[in-house]
């Protein structure tokens, strides 16, 4: 089973977990590279935040949106599923 813990890297390459491990771990990994703490600040800035999804979710502008009918959009993606698959 995976399973994904958050690490420190210090300074001379070795991982430091942020929180106590419920056993020893042994064995191979992947490692994701995350941008430092203030440039992940910057970034939920830049590309919005949980909390303006939920305000949008939670908008009158957002109940007034635009709706397709179900029956018109199944139609159409069968249509792309079968042509995808003729390729």
């Amino acid at each position: 089973m995976l399973q994904t813990i958050e690490v420190e890297i210090d300074s001379d390459g070795r991982v430091h977990p942020l929180e106590p491990l419920p056993y020893i771990l042994s064995g191979r990994a992947y490692l994701t590279l995350l941008p430092p703490p203030n440039e992940t600040l910057s970034l939920a800035n830049k590309h919005g935040s949980a909390a303006q999804a939920l305000e949008l979710l939670a908008s009158e502008r957002y109940a007034q949106r635009p709706r397709t009918d179900v029956d018109e959009v199944q139609p159409r993606i069968e249509a792309l599923r079968n042509d995808w698959g003729e390729r």
